[in-house]
């Protein structure tokens, strides 16, 4: 079997609990009941609440009215950034992280966010570069993202030791967070070091609430690799039985399928 390679989706969705979630320390939070109807906040939180919802569409007419109210509204500005990234027009979401950066250079997210962009764009130094003043920002409040995706730039490129200095260091910051130890398993996986990946991809899900698939099927391959056909077997199955995933049920089965060749 292949070994496991860093999908770009996944990459758009860690951009988004990033920037979702990892708001700077000192911003001020803005109530429903403070918002005047017509105004550029009040479209704001329209756009920031359809965002949120997975509706794209929605989300950027409603920034974009945000920004006609108030061109330096920068949430506005930085949530059409993360529109344009749901969309894959990478051009369109730098030129608008890059108009938050020019009315405020401490605006963390915004850092992340062209990082995981240039990922995505295979530009190396620049994506390092921005991850890297993210991971170390003390007005950061969720480092551990940035150390998540200096860790998948890094296995993208095969630097294996690097990535998982990465992912130490984002462990540091916070022992709880699944993403870290479920690719320090990618990283032990491709290294050949099967029982510590195990360890690792069990980790990362011992510390959800409910299974994740992904980690499901992680952990069935390396008892593959392993010889431990029956592990391998419950492992997948069970996998097999939560998801709902046409693409990824056909994954599983094919899995399956090869192990009961053997």
């Amino acid at each position: 079997m292949k070994n496991p390679k860093i999908k770009s989706y996944l990459i758009v969705l860690l951009a988004l609990i990033s920037i979702l979630t990892g708001c700077k320390k000192k911003d001020v939070v803005t109530y429903p009941w403070q918002l005047k109807p017509g105004s550029a906040e009040f479209f704001l939180d329209q756009g920031l609440f359809h965002l949120n919802s997975g509706q794209i569409d929605m989300a950027e007419k409603k920034l974009l009215r945000a920004i006609e109210k108030k061109p330096s509204l920068k949430e506005a500005l930085n949530g059409l950034g993360i529109v344009y990234m749901y969309k894959r027009e990478f051009d369109k979401a730098i030129k608008y992280f890059k108009r938050v950066l020019n009315i405020d250079p401490t605006f963390i997210d915004v850092y992340n966010s062209l990082g995981l962009i240039y990922i995505e764009l295979d530009k190396y130094e620049p994506a390092k570069e921005n991850l890297l003043i993210a991971a170390n920002s003390d007005d950061y409040s969720t480092p551990e993202n940035s150390f998540v995706n200096l860790a998948m730039l890094e296995i993208k490129h095969n630097k294996l030791n690097s990535a998982m200095r990465y992912v130490e260091k984002g462990i540091y910051k916070n022992r709880g967070f699944a993403p870290l130890y479920n690719l320090q398993g990618v990283i032990f996986e491709n290294q050949k070091n099967y029982n510590e990946a195990i360890y690792s991809y069990k980790k990362a899900l011992s510390l959800l609430t409910e299974d994740d698939i992904t980690i499901l099927i992680n952990i069935g391959r390396v008892y593959s690799k392993m010889g431990e056909k029956g592990k391998a077997l419950d492992t997948l199955e069970k996998a097999l039985s939560k998801t709902v995933n046409t693409k990824i049920k056909d994954v599983i089965r094919k899995m399956i399928k090869e192990l009961n060749k053997g």
